[in-house]
C-alpha cells in the first residue's frame, strides 16, 4: 500500500523522541502528585517507588539508559497496577492509561531511545 506521505518517513528515528520526552513529562507530574500525597508520612516503600518512577522519567527524556529505564518503569507500572487493585483503588480510566503507557515502553524498548540521546547504539 502507499504511503501518504513518504517523505516523512526519512524522519522516522525522531518517533521515539517524542514518545520519550512526553512520557517522561507524564510521568514526571504524575508521580510528584503522588510523591506529594505521601508527604506527612513516614518514609515507606510506596513513596520509594514514586521517586524511583520520577528518576526513571528524568532518564527517558535523557535517553540515558532508554531500554533499560523502560524494563524498570514497566516493573514499576506494574506494582502501581498490583498496589491499587489491592487496595481497590483501580479505576477503569486509570487501567487504560496504563495500557497505554505499558505499550510506550514496550515500543521503546523494541526501538531504542532515538535522536537527541545519551544512549550510543552499538
Amino acid at each position: 500500500m502507499l504511503n501518504t506521505f513518504p517523505d516523512l518517513l526519512t524522519l522516522s528515528f525522531i518517533a521515539p523522541l517524542i514518545l520519550r520526552i512526553f512520557l517522561g513529562i507524564y510521568l514526571i507530574k504524575n508521580g510528584w502528585k503522588e510523591i506529594s500525597t505521601y508527604k506527612n508520612r513516614n518514609f515507606s516503600y510506596i513513596r520509594l517507588f514514586k521517586l524511583l518512577k520520577v528518576l526513571g522519567a528524568f532518564l527517558l527524556i535523557l535517553g540515558f539508559l532508554t531500554q533499560i529505564t523502560s524494563l524498570f518503569l514497566m516493573l514499576i507500572i506494574l506494582f502501581d497496577i498490583s498496589f491499587k487493585i489491592k487496595n481497590n483503588k483501580l479505576e477503569k480510566k486509570e487501567l487504560d492509561l496504563y495500557i497505554i503507557i505499558f505499550g510506550v515502553l514496550l515500543s521503546l524498548i523494541l526501538s531504542g531511545a532515538g535522536f537527541l540521546a545519551i544512549d550510543i547504539p552499538l
